[in-house]
């Protein structure tokens, strides 16, 4: 049995469904919840203060891996801040851990995606955010276009469809990028993923596929998981 640690925004049962759904069996989540009731940077910094006594006390348990999500907790002090975020985990435990948007990064660098599209249900000044801390990595976001949604219980009721129209009309109108990122693990498009990658012919990173694939490298379990699009499908 392998035990993930993951500190997520807004976490539940409900988001972690997808997760199951991808991980093979033996791998048990414990998660802890970074409350965000509005994308604003007072609920930002207000979870902030939050984290070290959730990492604290995930530790306490044997942790294989620990994982943090939340591309917009992530991002809001700027480019680069998943680092500082992984040296504060170091300072509290040696368990490996990483961030979704690391993840995000690696993913792209492993499938060639150095142009992309965005497709996201959050609202623009967020959106330019996460446009600029994948710059900082090298990625380049062509364009983008978010759905505007101003919480997670509101990106909960999207329909996956969703998704996969967004994500479409933006390849359709740059048909010469090399693929298309969706953030957010409230944004159930993980049922999506393939339906894109055979209609497009582009590779798809969205938020829950990207962080398994690297929790389950990080564990050293590299087994070829079909469904949910090329990232997974590599067994690498």
């Amino acid at each position: 049995m392998k035990l993930i640690g993951l500190i997520s925004p807004n976490s539940s049962d409900d988001t972690l469904v997808d997760v199951y759904k991808i991980f093979p069996p033996g791998i048990r989540i414990e998660a802890r919840t970074l409350h965000v009731s509005k994308y604003t940077d007072d609920e930002f910094q207000r979870a902030e203060q939050t984290f070290v006594g959730l990492v604290r006390d995930l530790a306490r348990q044997p942790l294989d891996f620990l994982m943090v999500t939340g591309e917009l907790f992530l991002s809001y002090k700027g480019p680069g801040s998943d680092r500082e975020i992984l040296n504060l985990v170091k300072q509290v435990t040696p368990t490996p851990a990483s961030t979704v948007l690391t993840a995000v990064t690696r993913g792209c660098q492993t499938l060639g995606l150095k142009r992309v599209v965005m497709a996201s249900p959050f609202p623009e000044d967020q959106d330019q955010r996460l446009v600029k801390f994948l710059a900082h990595d090298g990625i380049e976001v062509v364009a983008w276009r978010g759905l505007g949604c101003p919480n997670a219980k509101v990106i909960w009721e999207l329909a996956p469809q969703s998704g996969y129209d967004l994500s479409m009309a933006l390849l359709r109108e740059h048909p010469d990028v090399d693929g298309v990122y969706m953030p957010c693990n409230k944004w159930r498009t993980a049922s999506v993923i393939e339906r894109i990658e055979k209609d497009s012919g582009k590779p798809v990173l969205t938020n829950t596929q990207a962080w398994t694939w690297e929790a389950l490298r990080a564990m050293g379990m590299k087994e070829t998981i079909a469904g949910y699009g090329r990232l997974l499908g590599r067994g690498d």
